[in-house]
């Protein structure tokens, strides 16, 4: 009992001290987080989605993979599908395991990479990448639609395929079904 009244009287002697210690503390906590959160928001609203990607902030996958959508709306699919590999790097674990909460990201990341190959004319990796989506979310009309498109156009020796979307799984000018 002599302990904690020892700890007592010395906590009450230094309460101020302690109170300012404590004070000091949680402005620096408080501008440490403020910090990480305009390194990785502040981009993000911009569309510096690189910059948020890299700044050790907020969710690196999500940048990536947003990243990967404005290159592949601008036609630039070599750098788009760097970061749609990027993205899905950055979900998995070291050990390569994707966390459980991490498959709808995943499979909105392999079927805007399908999409991505199909604009590249690579058939055979547009339709592994939407067997991947598949593999994330089974429920995916869109990827299932546009991996029977793919097994089409591979066996009839190749082709374009209906409509010309701006962004993955968007309508094409053909009318108003979802996929290619």
């Amino acid at each position: 009992m002599k302990f904690v009244q020892d700890v007592k009287s010395y906590v009450w002697g230094r309460r101020v001290q302690l109170a300012t210690v404590l004070a000091i503390v949680s402005v620096v906590l408080a501008l440490w987080g403020g910090w990480r959160m305009l390194a990785y928001t502040l981009p993000m609203q911009t569309g510096d989605y690189l910059s948020a990607a890299e700044s050790g902030s907020g969710n690196a996958a999500n940048a990536y993979y947003d990243a990967g959508l404005t290159a592949y709306q601008n036609e630039q699919y070599k750098e788009a599908k760097e970061y749609f590999t990027a993205a899905q790097s950055a979900l998995t674990s070291s050990s390569g395991d994707l966390p459980p909460d991490a498959k709808a990201m995943a499979a909105k990341i392999q079927f805007a990479l399908g999409n991505n190959y199909f604009r590249q004319k690579q058939l055979k990796a547009a339709a592994e990448a939407y067997r991947q989506s598949l593999r994330f979310d089974p429920d995916n009309l869109e990827a299932k639609y546009n991996l029977e498109l793919m097994q089409q156009l591979i066996a009839s020796g190749g082709g374009n395929g209906p409509g010309q979307p701006k962004d993955p799984g968007g309508n094409g000018p053909g009318g108003p079904k979802k996929g290619i």
